[in-house]
């Protein structure tokens, strides 16, 4: 069964692997379709490219294959295995001369392998890049982790499913080298590739096609052995013939070593066979055999283990083993190191193995280099590399010139000492350690003499050699013996400190160099090698500290005074790197002895403030001529604490510090120190201006202040002369006065400064300035408030000259501060200078007489300043003086501005009106001037002073009027009295309006009603009606501002013009109906009519359209306050009612007004007239479940029915068919049904057919909503009570032969009385089910309500006769009535339990079986229906059979009845069904020698194909062996044979095993074996056997050729039959006659019975069962029918006659050939074969067309 189940599975696989095979031809390469592949030039040239590369790159495949299957998945518990295997058997029928086969057991290809496989570029491993490479092709992560640590000891990686596939880019096309058509199967797979272009596609490599005929499953498992489970993935190559020779190399040199550094693949093995067998002539395996892990070292990042690799060269060959010793460490990868092809990988994994023993090889390969991979690198070394290495192209060297193979290279002596070390370690005693660190045989130096002196070995360090050369240099000194003895450990003697005692002294744990780094800082304070050494000696241990700094621990220095430095009075001290970090001092260096020797000498002048001090100069001299300065001063900075400075962070540092301690004298020191510092050069500018921004200085009070502006001392300044005192003292805009100090004369530090040097050198550098040169600070000027002298005055011009000369801007308040002081000297006084005018001589005298009216004129004093004064014009005027006519003009139009800003005296005014006048005659007028004169409310209005512009000059008896309505302006004539005549030019110049045309222009622009609109007299009014009539069409806005207002007097009140009605004649019916605003004629008198058209224009109403739209407008502002009473309805209709004659059209507007409107009062409140409904008997039906609005009567009275037709004609609802949509939304079903009476429900109906035959498209819409309130309510009647209409039946009167109106939810008639008066569509409009389709389903849903066999039998019988089906998954229709003949009653069971037929009843406890309920034609009905089953499912088998088993009590009957339907239902079944049967029966029965059946596992239970056995086997244990056989045959015995075999129960004659018990030395051949092998004997032979002609003719001849050998030892064979559950052995022994013993190909007969038993049945049935185990070993279907023939022919005693005889009873008759093979096996008619001569006889005999040589006579 599981063969079975397999090959089931196969086959889905199969066709599901062919359909994607098919779709990628058909839907990536078009192939079948008539539109040509866009991509099909793409896809070729990539294809091409592929090709070019494949043939131009040696690519080793078989390195690919290895590494693919590498990649590969597997199932847990499988040992990954890669087999290849060698062929010359061509099973792809292609003609190859050899062909090779690669076995993987993967999990299998997946379609999105198979779609990588079928294109370029699309390996399913892409994206993983950042995680390493195998050669140059395989993420490294596979094998080896990223990062090792302690528990890490065998860290793997998993990868992805989706990344797993056999073959993946050049890995699979690499194939191609080797072989044309590379075939592929797996998982159901078996297709075909080839590197010529297919012919429908025209492309090559990536075209799959499906393998249909060779090779076969079959012939692939005869390669590789039917014995063993074929893998799931098998690569076929047939080779290239030019590259069968290079393949078998390449198998040849695969190195037994690659499983090392391989992950997952643990067995690799490579075979050669010669034939189409699975017999191998030669073979190659290697395979991990164990792997142990030893330890992990985490200080390392490393771990070791041992692994055991197997190899067996050869068939019969034992296996050799090796042990190799794996050790692995990481390291990090270096920058410099780094390349793009590994730019993602952070880490170096370098794998070292040291064989134990010979190590394992093939040929004369000797690999020193993996990566990954074996490569042709080798090293001679006695161990292996592996590294992720950058390969060459080929995989077979390392690029030695690539950086990255240069790192790893670089750290594999390390490795190898890490890891022989831990080997040493893992391997030798603690004995023989402990003795060696006990013997003092480690060399120390003395450093005194070159005598050896010896220790123990843990008394002894080794120091680095960088050290040791300082040390050896001042050994001189004598104290470095004492000081170093002093500290207990002695320094490895010069001769053995070196690499090649490295391994020894770390046996003996001498404490490295790089381990007792704190011995160091010891050594230095002891022997005080600071002090002691030269100053080329000292260099030297600071360059060995710097560059050992980071493996000296901080707390074996911290305290030593390693550091010089001097101090103030020139001494050399030295001080600790514990001072230095705790900032008790800091020393300075400049790596430029000459600057630093500078620094060193005025540092010491200057104190060495702020505890600064530098290194001697002659050390820093030194330290600069090293070659190790860089590393020096690196670790200067970053790990002592020294400054590394220049002069110019040196002089900022000191300036800082001289500003927080404020000390005069070094203030003063500090200046002169920088100013010879600029004279040698050392500082540059841009830097002393840094320091001098930050630098303090000494005032004039020997105070020390920190300020960016001084002055130079008073006693040798200018500025003094005009200031008198510093006026720069505020604290934003301060100047400090520098003390005399800085003018007298110094010496320092031997450097000479004469007087007033150093004042020049600060203002060279802007440290200090004077006259003219300050620059002014954003301020007031005191000293320009005050009258200034000439010289003052001319003193402070020229500063002002000098400043703008140079460009510098001016601070604001500085500048308006001159301007503003009165320092100027004029004829009438000091004035500022915007005050003051200096003659040219161009002024006029009209000028000068307004100048002394406006009193602005100020001429300067020439003679004060000696006529100095203009030199300096452009300042004077800068400042705001005035020159010249032009300016006295610009100063008088500048004052006269700023007097038009505000309220100006008549005189003022009069004199503006005068310069306007001079400067129009003289074309001097300024646009600019007129627009402030515009601007300035100076002019006297009615309303106070304003702007020309807007202002109107009028008489005065016409003010009055304008005022009430416009807002304008109007001048004061009796304020100006006369004088405004002489210039109404000027007026309108400036904008006044003066002109009556103007005027009334400029009334609708200024128009404005009183607030209070009732005091507006008429005069006013018929004013403004006039002013329209003036204007004409240009007064329509001036319209627009007045028609809006309630200025107009009505009925009413005051009114909108809009809002008021001028009546006509006949309009009293429209003013009776509501008050209309009709214009007051009584106040207005008649002459209001006479302004009809202005009126017009306003919006007055004049006309009857107009009348009528705002008795509409006033009817909606009545409806809208619901004010409208009875009156006013009955008025309005009344009106409807005399318009209906004379004016239709008017009475349309009427009734489009009212239209919307909610007027009509209601029960439900006020409605539109649509809305609402006029109330009759025929409502009275619906009106208890719908609430309806009717007219409430109650309010209007019963008149209302009067105006019946006028309610009509506005929308009112008078019909009740027309109300229907009232019903749809109002309707509410009430809760009880039953409470709903016959005619209401017909009303409903009524309803529904109504608004379902209307026209209206509103109907429809409303129909369903009608629609949705009847489906969605129980109101209808049925036989089975009130139901939704969707769930009733209409009974038809042609099923009363069926059924009966209860039976269903049919409606009841008799309830509706006149419900017959319906059409059938009618009902069936609102859901009711009329047809017999949608009748048979609800009477099948309302089948289980039914509790009488009777009404289910007449539903059965209607569903059949009907032949409904089922619509869908329905649990109503999953249940069955099971009626109960003793009751009359019967309940409802499900489906699952109900088949149609139980046989024998077998399941009658379980199942109810319908053929005993129902009759015959109802079963297929049933069946069909309800999904009942025909016969019990081999789940409901399988649940009997576990009871049985479970309880171990089961009748013969039944289990015969049981396997009796299993037999004839076995074939129906599906392979699924199989496949849970075999695996849920673990038990099955057998039969005990008293014939009871007992349950036994089907592991244990056997079939007796053989009786001998069988009853040897039966008296040879106590319990049953082999299955249970019924006591009456069943129909098939073979079936149930075949069941027994498919539930995995095993033949006898398989599970035993047999030994001979027989010397075969003994035996002798016997040459009389005519009288049983002659021609009677063969002729039943070729007469029978069914095979090709010359195969039959072969089996003839071996049978003639048949070796007879005789014992006279009894022939015995031994079976023995194991039982593994019971765990114990059954053996039992036979004695045979005959016997064929295969393995020696002889025939074995006992001697007594060849003589004597030749007529004894026994033999004769041994010796032809013998016989054909011989000749026929592979044709067991031929064996059984032939082995009878035989005997009975022997029993006859063979002879001729008797054999023809026969062979005409069975219809069998020799063809001619076989009577030819006959004649010439045996000549002249001898019985006894011509064996000398039957070779010459025997020619080529050709094959029958149907391959069989024997005919059957018809």
């Amino acid at each position: 069964m599981d063969s079975y189940i397999c090959t089931s599975n196969q086959n889905n696989n199969a066709i599901a692997a062919k359909l994607h095979i098919e779709d990628i031809r058909k839907r990536k390469f078009l192939i079948g379709e008539s539109r040509p592949n866009p991509l099909t030039e793409d896809l070729q040239n990539a294809v091409a490219n592929l090709s070019s590369e494949l043939y131009t790159k040696d690519v080793h495949f078989l390195m690919e294959l290895i590494q693919n299957a590498e990649d590969n998945e597997y199932l847990a518990g499988v040992k990954p295995t890669l087999e290849f295997v060698l062929t010359t058997a061509d099973i792809t029928g292609i003609g190859a001369l050899a062909t090779l086969l690669v076995f993987n057991n993967e999990v299998g290809f997946s379609k999105t392998n198979i779609d990588s496989l079928c294109g370029i570029g699309r390996s399913t491993k892409r994206g993983q890049r950042h995680q390493g490479f195998i050669g140059e092709k395989v993420p490294s992560h596979l094998h080896y982790p990223t990062h090792l640590n302690a528990h890490s000891e065998s860290t793997t990686v998993e990868i992805s499913a989706n990344l797993i596939g056999l073959l993946r880019g050049i890995g699979f096309k690499s194939v191609f080298l080797v072989s044309g058509l590379p075939h592929v199967f797996s998982n159901g797979y078996q297709i075909w590739f080839s590197e010529i272009p297919n012919p429908d596609c025209a492309i090559g490599y990536i075209v799959p096609e499906w393998v249909s005929t060779n090779p076969t499953y079959s012939d692939i498992r005869a390669i590789y052995g039917s014995g063993k489970a074929l893998p799931n993935t098998v690569i076929i190559l047939p080779l290239k013939p030019k590259k069968v020779e290079a393949v078998k190399k390449q198998l040849s040199e695969i190195h037994p070593e690659v499983l090392l550094f391989l992950n997952k693949i643990k067995r690799l093995s490579i075979r050669e066979t010669s034939s189409k067998t699975c017999i191998a002539d030669s073979i190659s395996a290697v395979s991990i055999s164990t792997e142990t892990n030893l330890v992990s070292l985490k200080t390392r990042g490393a771990n070791c283990r041992v692994v055991h690799l197997s190899v067996q060269e050869e068939v019969d060959a034992t296996e050799t083993t090796c042990p190799y010793y794996v050790w692995r460490q990481g390291f990090p990868v270096k920058p410099n190191n780094m390349v793009d092809a590994r730019k993602d990988i952070k880490e170096w994994v370098i794998s070292l193995a040291f064989p134990s023993g010979e190590r394992l090889k093939r040929g004369t390969s000797s690999t020193g280099v993996f990566a990954f991979l074996p490569t042709a690198m080798v090293t001679n070394f006695p161990f292996i590399i592996q590294g992720d290495f950058i390969l060459s192209s080929s995989r077979e060297t390392i690029l030695l010139d690539n950086k990255w193979n240069s790192g790893i290279l670089d750290q594999v002596p390390c490795s190898f000492c890490s890891a022989f070390t831990a080997f040493m370690k893992s391997t030798l005693t603690e004995k023989y350690f402990s003795v060696a660190q006990e013997e003092c045989i480690v060399p120390y130096e003395t450093f005194v003499d070159e005598k050896i002196v010896f220790c123990k070995p843990t008394n002894v360090i080794r120091v680095l050699p960088e050290f040791r050369k300082i040390m050896r240099r001042i050994k001189e000194h004598g104290v470095l013996s004492h000081a170093i003895s002093a500290q207990g450990k002695f320094v490895l003697h010069n001769s053995v400190d070196c690499k090649e005692y490295d391994d020894s002294c770390n046996f003996l744990k001498v404490a490295p160099a790089g381990i007792c780094n704190d011995w160091y800082g010891k050594c230095i304070q002891e022997c005080n090698l600071t002090c002691r050494a030269s100053t080329e000696e000292y260099v030297d241990l600071l360059c060995f500290l710097a560059e050992k700094w980071r493996f000296i621990p901080l707390r074996s220095v911290n305290s030593i005074p390693l550091f010089k430095h001097i101090t103030w009075n020139g001494e050399i001290k030295s001080c600790s790197l514990q001072a230095i970090k705790q900032e008790r001092l800091k020393i300075h260096i400049v790596w430029e002895p000459q600057e630093h020797a500078w620094l060193n000498k005025w540092n010491q002048v200057m104190g060495c403030p702020y505890d600064c001090f530098f290194f001697p100069d002659t050390l820093v001299a030194a330290l600069v001529g090293c070659e190790r300065q860089y590393n020096l001063k690196q670790w200067f900075i970053k790990d002592v604490g020294l400054v590394v400075t220049t002069v110019s962070k040196y002089c900022s540092q000191l300036g800082y510090f001289l500003g927080i301690k404020k000390d005069p004298k070094l203030v003063v020191l500090f200046s002169h120190f920088m100013y010879h510092t600029w004279l040698r050069n050392y500082i540059r500018e841009r830097e002393i201006c840094t320091v001098f921004h930050f630098m303090p200085v000494v005032d004039e009070c020997g105070n020390v202040i920190l300020c960016k502006n001084t002055l130079v001392p008073a006693s040798s300044s200018k500025w003094i002369k005009l200031f008198g005192s510093n006026p720069f003292t505020k604290a934003n805009c301060k100047y400090v006065e520098l003390g005399v100090v800085y003018a007298e004369a110094a010496e320092f530090a031997g450097e000479c400064t004469p007087a007033n040097e150093l004042l020049q050198f600060f203002k060279k550098h802007g440290k200090t300035s004077d006259l003219p040169d300050i620059i002014p600070q954003d301020m007031a000027l005191q000293v320009a408030s005050s009258q200034l002298t000439c010289e003052e005055a001319l003193m402070l011009l020229a500063w002002i000259q000098n400043l703008r000369a140079k460009k510098y801007g001016l601070p604001i308040r500085f500048v308006q501060s001159i301007r503003n002081g009165k320092w100027v000297k004029t004829s009438s006084g000091f004035n500022t200078p915007s005050q003051c005018f200096l003659c040219d001589g161009t002024e006029v005298s009209t000028l000068l007489e307004m100048g002394r009216t406006l009193k602005v004129l100020s001429d300067i004093d020439e003679a004060y300043y000696m006529d100095r004064i203009r030199a300096y014009k452009d300042e004077l005027i800068f400042f705001g003086m005035r020159i010249g006519s032009d300016d006295m003009y610009q100063l008088f139009s500048d004052h006269l501005k700023h007097l038009a800003s505000s309220s100006m005296s008549k005189p003022f005014a009069i004199l503006l009106l005068r310069f306007i006048k001079y400067s129009n005659h003289q074309n001097k007028l300024d646009e600019d001037f007129l627009k402030y004169v515009k601007a300035g409310k100076w002019l006297k209005t009615n309303q106070g002073y304003w702007t020309p512009p807007g202002t109107v000059c009028l008489m005065p008896d016409m003010v009055d009027g304008f005022v009430q309505i416009t807002d304008l302006h109007v001048v004061d004539r009796r304020y100006y009295e006369n004088q405004l005549d002489c210039y109404e030019e000027e007026l309108k110049f400036l904008g006044v309006v003066i002109d009556l045309e103007d005027v009334y222009k400029q009334i609708p622009e200024h128009f404005q009603f009183p607030k209070d609109l009732s005091i507006l007299t008429k005069s006013s009014v018929f004013l403004l009606l006039g002013c329209i009539q003036h204007l004409g069409l240009a007064g329509n806005n001036f319209v627009q501002k007045i028609k809006d207002q309630p200025w107009m007097k009505t009925s009413s009140g005051f009114k909108c013009p809009s809002e008021s009605l001028l009546p006509g004649l006949n309009w009293d019916h429209l003013l009776n109906i509501v008050p209309l605003p009709v214009v007051d004629e009584e106040y207005y008198g008649s002459r209001i009519g006479s302004y009809r058209t202005e009126l017009e224009a306003i919006g007055v109403v004049v006309d009857i359209n107009g009348a009528c739209k705002m008795l509409s407008f006033t009817l909606k502002s009545t409806f809208s306050s619901s004010s409208l009473t009875s009156t006013n309805v009955f008025s309005l209709l009344n009106c409807i009612r005399c318009m209906n004659k004379i004016m239709q059209t008017q009475l349309l507007d009427i009734i489009s007004c009212l239209s919307g409107e909610k007027w009509l009062k209601t029960c439900h409140g006020y409605k539109s007239a649509p809305e609402s409904i006029l109330f009759d008997q025929k409502w009275g039906t619906v009106s208890k479940f719908v609430d309806l609005p009717f007219i409430d009567e109650a309010f209007y009275g019963l008149s209302i029915h009067s105006y019946k037709c006028e309610l009509n004609m506005l929308g009112v609802v008078i019909n009740f068919s027309e109300g229907a949509h009232f019903v749809a939304r109002g309707l509410k079903l009430p809760r009880e049904t039953a409470s709903l009476a016959p005619e209401g429900a017909l009303s409903l109906l009524q309803c529904a057919i109504s608004l379902k035959k209307s026209c209206k498209s509103t109907d429809h819409s409303t129909f369903k909503i009608l629609l949705d309130k009847l489906t969605g309510s129980r109101w209808l009647k049925t036989h089975m009570g009130y139901r939704f209409p969707q769930e009733c039946l209409l009974f038809n009167p042609d099923w009363e032969c069926y059924l009966t109106p209860n039976d269903g939810p049919f409606i009841d008639e008799k309830f509706y009385v006149t419900l017959s008066s319906l059409e059938k569509e009618d009902l069936k409009a609102i859901g009711v089910k009329v047809d017999i389709e949608e009748a048979c389903n609800l009477i099948s849903h309302a089948l289980t309500s039914h509790v009488q066999t009777s009404a289910v039998r007449r539903t059965y019988r209607f569903l059949y006769k009907f032949n409904w089906n089922p619509r869908m998954q329905d649990t109503r229709s999953s249940q069955l009535w099971i009626p109960d003949q003793q009751m009359g009653k019967g309940k409802w069971v499900e489906n699952w339990r109900c088949v149609l037929h139980d046989q024998n009843n077998l399941f009658d406890t379980r199942l109810h079986a319908l053929d005993k309920y129902y009759e015959k034609e109802l079963l297929p009905f049933l069946s069909r229906a309800f999904r009942v089953c025909e016969v019990p499912s081999p789940y409901d088998f399988l649940d009997i059979w576990n009871i049985w088993e479970a309880s171990h009590q089961v009748s013969t009957a039944k289990l015969s009845s049981f396997f009796g339907q299993i037999s004839e239902n076995w074939e129906n079944w599906d392979s699924d069904a199989r496949s849970i049967l075999k695996r849920q029966c673990t038990m099955l029965p057998a039969a005990n020698t008293s014939g009871a059946v007992q349950f036994v596992m089907k592991e244990e239970v056997f079939i007796a194909d053989d009786l001998q056995l069988k009853n040897l086997f039966i008296e040879a244990s106590e319990n049953p062996l082999f299955v249970w056989f019924p006591p009456k045959c069943l129909s098939s015995p073979a079936k149930l044979l075949e069941i027994y075999t498919s539930l995995g129960v095993r033949k006898i004659s398989e599970a035993v095993k047999f030994d001979l018990h027989c010397t075969l030395s003994a035996s002798k051949i016997i040459d009389d074996t005519d009288s049983l092998i002659g021609k009677a004997l063969i002729k039943l032979v070729l007469a029978f056997a069914n095979m090709p002609m010359e195969e039959k003719h072969k089996t003839a001849k071996s049978l003639l050729e048949l070796s007879v050998y005789g014992t006279e030892d009894p022939i015995s064979v031994r079976y023995a039959l194991q039982l593994p559950l019971q765990k114990r052995r059954l053996e039992v022994e036979i004695k045979k006659m005959v016997l064929w013993e295969k393995n020696s190909q002889r025939l074995l007969v006992n001697k007594s019975t060849w003589n004597e038993g030749k007529k004894d049945i026994k033999f004769i049935a041994s010796f032809a069962r013998a016989i054909l185990e011989a000749v026929l070993p592979n044709s067991a279907d031929q064996m059984d029918t032939l082995c009878r023939m035989i005997q009975m022919g022997m029993a006859l005693g063979l002879e001729e006659d008797a054999v023809d005889y026969l062979l005409w009873t069975e219809n069998l008759e020799l063809s001619v050939e076989d009577k030819e093979f006959l004649d010439r096996s045996f000549p002249s008619g001898k019985s006894s074969p011509v064996l000398g001569k039957r070779l010459s006889m025997y020619p080529l005999l050709p094959s029958t067309p149907n391959g069989s040589a024997c005919r059957r006579r018809l």
